[in-house]
């Protein structure tokens, strides 16, 4: 789905997050399935890391940390979690976020 206000792409799924390498995707190794997603993003010296994880049933936890400790936590579908964390990616070096 293209962002409103850039027409970019919005992802809504971690194998559309994974298409950019910045992100690190761990899988099992049995199904493949997808385990965390991560990205880190570097701002005025200090290391921010957004997490996505999945917690059943079909809801995907999404976390943002700040020098280690958790600063934003949400809870949604896949779709939401993916397009809020290409939102927070946005938002983080501007320090809008």
């Amino acid at each position: 789905m293209p962002d409103e206000q850039t027409g970019e792409l919005v992802p809504r799924s971690v194998a559309e997050l994974a298409a950019d390498s910045a992100w690190t995707v761990t899988r099992t190794g049995t199904t493949g399935h997808w385990l965390t997603a991560e990205r880190v993003v570097e701002r005025d010296g200090r290391r921010l890391l957004i997490g996505l994880t999945p917690i059943p049933p079909g809801t995907v936890a999404l976390m943002l940390w700040a020098d280690g400790e958790v600063v934003e936590h949400l809870r949604g579908s896949e779709a939401e979690a993916c397009t809020t964390a290409h939102r927070w990616i946005g938002e983080l070096p501007a320090g809008r976020r």
